[in-house]
């Protein structure tokens, strides 16, 4: 007969250095692998299994890190001449006899590695905030006594005291025993957790020891209090520690401090070295000779020659080289910085945008994880306490933070003295007033009528008139500084996006940080945009100023040419006219063509090449096909084909003409979307739009490529003609309800319904006119039936000219 197999478990209970605290590292440094455990456990600290009694065999073991000790499971045969408590005491027996003869010491702290065996089910917890302690608190239902609980306890070492909690009603009783050493208590508890005496069962869990420090108690114990008062600890550490080390961060990223090429003993090294060896490459736009580009440079430099007064706006198309151009109008300005705002727009989150802004600007260090960890922090005590302890930091505040940080670092490079005595907080303080003042003056004229303006007024002129000495005194010192010394702030791609989240109040207070460094001629600073709306929140920041605008175009045949020519041999490549009228004057695109060209492909491949490009980028574009939200554009196909077979046909289009055309209805919301998704470019005359070109100079050739596809323009003007078909059969359906209710004032022999035998003039007039206007719709009704005629005959002789070569 084959005897039952049965399992238990055996704890060791000094198997590793116990954990005391969260900081206590020891049980890291000094705990074997488990393998090494493993492999311990069976030669070492359990008798060789042929010595022990009733076919015991070791199944494995647990480690239990902070207790610091280990479960061994292991199986046996359960004799019919032994109970299974007698059956297990002799196993236990046999281990405890087999580590008294060995004396096995661990070399950590000398201590002798004890065995027990587990009477209940032990809880496996790891919790972070519970740690072994010398108290173990004992939960049970029933009668144990004082007797009973220390005879039970006894046998894992020596006890202090035994003291019975007063019991709770329907609440299970509690005693707490302590122990003269901690590991007396982690061998109870993981032992006789869950065991039952005498029908009794109890639980055992560490006892939380009251904290000795009573300032630490008492913070703890009021969060509501003691929260903030960590947050406002942190932020002084912070202002006092780590902000001195970002303004001398920002202050060196301006001055260059750390870039070894523009030492002056390298730069003569590298002259007179490498220089002498090398050609020395010419700059692109240097290359370019464009006498255009080269006024524009020189207004801008003549510009920065001045003290800070205004701002300067540098505008153009996408690509037209205005990044380039302030570069290199800018490259002898020894304090300059640069913000680069296409990174910060194309963030995929506000901390992104936030480091990324840091490391254009050298805000070292940033703790963006700080950020993060207050947010939670602060998510936390709300839930808990009710309240918010504010440590959580907005978007805004985070880029206040940086920029006004920014701003002490320009002050202190600066050679102007309007803010060069003035404390960081007091810069800080009067960015925020600047602000909130123009944001209240805003609120009030726009919502208080004619005596909050006159308000409003009289404050401006009193807190003009109040600065005005300030202000002279501080131009008159600025004129007699070096130019090149003043500071020069580049925000490159202000507004290069007007949709997302917090983009509006981003390019706000961008707008309003640059006016109190122009009107503390503190800096200059350059906007550059490819926005035609970028001036709107600058003439907010900086009301009742006239900006510098340069607006740069594209080259001209001449000057493209020649740009061409000086990265490419005349002889080789030949007469390079067609194509270079075919690209067209934008910088991007010609510098594309030089270099498809360098790399072998020829000329006509290039250019077709790139026309190629433009035809899927202005169909992408245009007509919106890769995208499944229809209301993605801000024109209709239709709407552009009509202005796109104007700009085929002709270099400029009548913008008045397109305007009144019956697609338009007078309405100028699509061409300003156009124009913003960079498909047309509006020229204005006298302060209104006046005529359209193409985006690009190359898009005339696109739009001519894509009105050769004869099928898709066969759909376009059948798209076309019926929707005007639609309008005008709208507007006979008016005339013809208008007609029809005209009739209803005669009677039936015609005469006139008020009396008398004759039809009012009134009334005649107007039929005449109704009848014009019919007459007019059905010439064009029988006009556009006939070309959507056409159009569907197009269409169908296409098909099936494709499904024949298809065959």
């Amino acid at each position: 007969m084959q005897l039952p197999l049965k399992y238990g478990l055996l704890y060791f209970d000094n198997a590793y250095p116990l954990r005391i605290a969260w900081w206590d590292i020891r049980y890291s440094l000094l705990r074997p692998g488990w393998k090494s455990l493993e492999r311990k456990a069976k030669n070492e600290l359990v008798p060789p299994e042929n010595g022990m009694p009733f076919h015991f065999k070791i199944g494995g073991i647990e480690p239990r890190l902070k207790d610091g000790g280990m479960f061994v499971h292991f199986s046996y045969v359960h004799p019919s001449s032994y109970t299974t408590k007698e059956a297990l005491k002799e196993i236990e027996s046999r281990c405890e006899q087999h580590l008294m003869s060995h004396g096995h010491y661990m070399w950590f702290n000398f201590q002798k590695v004890r065995a027990f065996l587990v009477k209940g089910q032990p809880f496996l917890e790891d919790m972070a905030s519970r740690f072994p302690n010398k108290k173990v608190r004992i939960e049970y239902s029933g009668d144990l006594g004082v007797e009973g609980l220390y005879t039970l306890f006894r046998k894992y070492g020596k006890i202090v005291d035994i003291f019975q909690v007063p019991p709770v009603k329907d609440m299970p009783k509690q005693a707490i025993v302590q122990y003269s050493f901690m590991r007396a208590a982690t061998s109870a508890k993981n032992c006789l957790h869950g065991a039952e005496v005498n029908g009794i069962q109890i639980n055992v869990t560490y006892e939380r020891t009251l904290k000795g420090n009573v300032i630490w108690t008492w913070l703890s114990n009021h969060p509501r209090l003691s929260v903030p008062l960590g947050g406002f600890a942190v932020a002084g550490v912070s202002f006092i520690v780590f902000d001195p080390i970002r303004v001398f961060s920002m202050h060196a990223k301006i001055t260059k401090l750390f870039n070894v090429n523009e030492y002056p003993i390298l730069k003569w090294l590298r002259k007179e070295t490498v220089g002498r060896l090398t050609r020395t490459p010419v700059d692109s736009l240097q290359a370019t000779g464009w006498r255009e580009r080269e006024q524009d440079e020189e207004k801008l430099r003549n510009w920065l020659r001045n003290p800070p007064e205004t701002f300067a706006i540098v505008q153009g198309p996408r690509g037209a080289g205005k990044s380039d151009m302030v570069e290199y109008a800018t490259k002898d300005k020894t304090h300059k910085i640069v913000i680069r705002c296409d990174e910060l727009a194309n963030a995929r989150s506000e901390g992104e945008v936030l480091s990324n802004l840091a490391k254009q600007v050298g805000y070292i260090p940033l703790f963006q994880f700080m950020s993060t960890l207050n947010n939670m922090m602060d998510m936390a005590i709300t839930a808990t306490t009710g309240q918010k302890a504010g440590l959580s930091a907005t978007f805004e505040g985070q880029l206040k933070k940086i920029l006004d940080t920014l701003t002490i670092a320009i002050q202190q490079t600066s050679p102007t003295k309007s803010m060069s005595n003035t404390s960081p907080e007091a810069i800080m303080k009067k960015i925020e007033q600047t602000i909130e003042e123009k944001a209240r003056r805003a609120e009030l004229a726009s919502s208080g009528g004619g005596a909050a303006a006159e308000m409003v007024q009289s404050l401006g002129f009193k807190k003009a008139s109040s600065k005005d000495e300030k202000a002279k005194k501080a131009k008159e010192e600025s004129k007699w500084c070096d130019p090149d010394d003043i500071p020069v702030v580049i925000i490159d791609g202000y507004m290069s996006r007007e949709k997302g989240p917090h983009a509006k109040e981003f390019w706000t207070y961008l707008a309003d940080w640059a006016a109190v460094l122009v009107e503390n001629h503190v800096a200059h600073v350059i906007f550059i945009s490819n926005n035609v709306t970028a001036s709107k929140p600058l003439s907010k920041a900086l009301p009742n100023m006239t900006f510098e605008t340069i607006v740069l175009t594209d080259a001209t045949l001449e000057s493209s040419m020649e740009f061409v020519y000086k990265h490419l041999d005349k002889e080789e490549y030949g007469n390079l006219t067609h194509c270079v009228k075919t690209i067209g004057g934008r910088l991007t695109d010609l510098e594309l063509f030089v270099q498809k060209v360098k790399s072998g492909m020829g000329p006509e491949g290039t250019v077709n090449d790139i026309l190629g490009r433009s035809v899927i980028e202005v169909r992408k574009n245009a007509f919106d096909f890769d995208s499944t939200e229809k209301k993605t554009l801000g024109w209709t196909p239709i709407q552009f084909w009509a202005v796109m077979k104007q700009l085929a046909a002709h270099d400029v289009a009548s913008f008045d003409e397109l305007k009144i055309h019956p697609l338009f209805k007078n309405d100028e919301t699509p061409f300003s979307a156009m124009e913003q998704a960079e498909l047309i470019s509006i020229n204005h005359k006298n302060g209104r739009p006046f005529s359209i070109r193409p985006g690009k100079p190359i898009y005339k050739a696109a739009f001519q490529e894509i009105l050769s596809d004869e099928g898709f323009k066969a759909v376009m003007d059948l798209e076309s003609t019926t929707f005007l078909d639609k309008e005008e059969m709208a507007k006979v359906v008016k005339w013809e309800g208008e007609l029809r209710e005209l009739s209803t004032l005669l009677h039936q022999d015609g005469s006139w319904l008020f009396g008398g035998g004759r039809v009012p003039k009134e009334v005649d007039t107007r039929v005449k006119w109704l009848m014009k206007k019919l007459a007019e719709s059905h010439t064009k009704i029988e006009k556009y039936e006939q070309e959507m005629i056409q159009a569907k005959k197009e269409v169908a002789s296409l098909s099936v000219n494709n499904q024949s070569s298809g065959k």
